[in-house]
């Protein structure tokens, strides 16, 4: 026969339960209740843990696999992770110029000397400011650029006599980046090879200095067009 067991219904939930499971005339004490495991208690929202107390369900969710559910800190990991990696790809900026390389003893011409104006070994005296004014580049690209002017011979001239007496193979090109070796210029009609330093590396040109190109097109920025008059001056001034 089984015994119902009558519990009126104010009895408090522990009272009751406590006297169900003795209805049989066994005492089995209850025991504590078991906490919930943290993971759940994360999930509901519940702070603390090992994480630290009160520190919420998204910032904990990370370490439970919940931050692809909650939006945590895994997310904000992944986009700066990915973002660093996107700047990385990006090519570093380029903050020092290095000096034009002297090369007197190993590549000099023979009209390279303190009388080089007189020793150049081609026709020259043509070229100067009203070669330059007819380029059919210049007053457009000039003005765009903020050019009034280029060097003139004389100037070209006191930076070459001073190069030779003190044996140096280049000079700096006036108001640009280029560094111009002058013995290297060699002249055929009115056009001319020549080698410069652009401060990263030797490169080696082509112009027409009639018809005011480099490497067959006009200047693409003002100390181009520096460069290429400083060649032709080399070349041709007077």
């Amino acid at each position: 026969m089984t015994m119902k067991t009558w519990l009126p219904t104010w009895l408090p939930i522990s009272a009751a339960l406590w006297m169900g499971l003795n209805g049989v005339g066994l005492l089995v004490p209850l025991q504590a209740a078991t906490p919930l495991p943290e993971a759940v208690q994360i999930a509901r929202g519940g702070g603390g843990g090992r994480g630290g107390g009160g520190g919420g369900g998204r910032s904990s969710g990370a370490r439970t696999g919940f931050a692809a559910f909650s939006g945590g800190s895994g997310r904000s990991a992944y986009r700066s992770s990915f973002s660093g990696a996107r700047g990385a790809d990006r090519p570093q900026q380029r903050t020092t110029r290095r000096k034009a390389i002297n090369t007197w003893d190993r590549q000099r011409s023979n009209w390279v000397n303190n009388n080089w104006v007189s020793n150049r070994p081609w026709r020259y005296g043509w070229y100067g400011g009203n070669t330059w004014n007819n380029w059919g580049w210049w007053p457009g690209r000039a003005a765009a650029w903020g050019l009034g002017s280029l060097a003139t011979f004389a100037a070209i001239d006191s930076l070459v006599d001073s190069a030779v007496s003190n044996q140096t193979s280049y000079i700096v090109v006036p108001d640009s980046e280029y560094s111009l070796y002058y013995g290297s210029v060699v002249a055929n009609g009115e056009q001319l090879r020549f080698q410069a330093d652009d401060g990263a590396s030797t490169v080696t040109f082509s112009a027409d200095c009639r018809a005011g190109t480099l490497n067959g097109q006009p200047p693409r920025n003002a100390d181009e067009a520096q460069l290429l008059n400083a060649a032709c001056q080399v070349a041709f001034g007077q």
